[in-house]
């Protein structure tokens, strides 16, 4: 799906949408698609999971604010996220899919909440990352 197909789509299915900024593509609480240019991005709080390829390739995020009540963050979520410094994994999240922070070459730490049940295969490939 191109980025003009998301606009599009983003454009003809406003109800799809569950947040005032055309930046995210959300279904029944599900983040689908970032769109937007933004550095530092808040996902708003009514998204509960982070779809697979999410963030994929965004390569300008710095940072990612998570709401308090996601449950599950999606295959290839932020893979490629080349400039991702910061994340907080909230408390409610379960499940990490396979490949979530692949290429996410400068993020440095990331805390993996007790909560967190299945972390996919290769979920910090291609990462320095250290997990605590």
């Amino acid at each position: 799906m191109t980025e003009e197909t998301i606009t599009q789509e983003l454009a003809e299915n406003k109800e799809k949408t569950t947040n005032e900024s055309s930046e995210f593509l959300i279904e029944k609480n599900v983040l689908k698609k970032y769109i937007g240019t933004d550095n530092h991005i808040l996902v708003p709080d009514s998204v509960i999971a982070i779809g697979d390829g999410a963030f994929k390739g965004q390569k300008n995020i710095i940072s990612i604010t998570l709401p308090d009540n996601i449950a599950s963050i999606g295959h290839y979520a932020f893979s490629g996220c080349k400039k991702l410094t910061s994340i907080e994994i909230p408390e409610t999240v379960t499940t990490i899919g396979d490949y979530a922070f692949k290429g996410c070459k400068r993020l440095p730490v990331i805390d993996i909440p007790e909560s967190v049940r299945k972390i996919g295969r290769g979920a910090f490939d291609s990462t320095m990352v250290i997990i605590h």
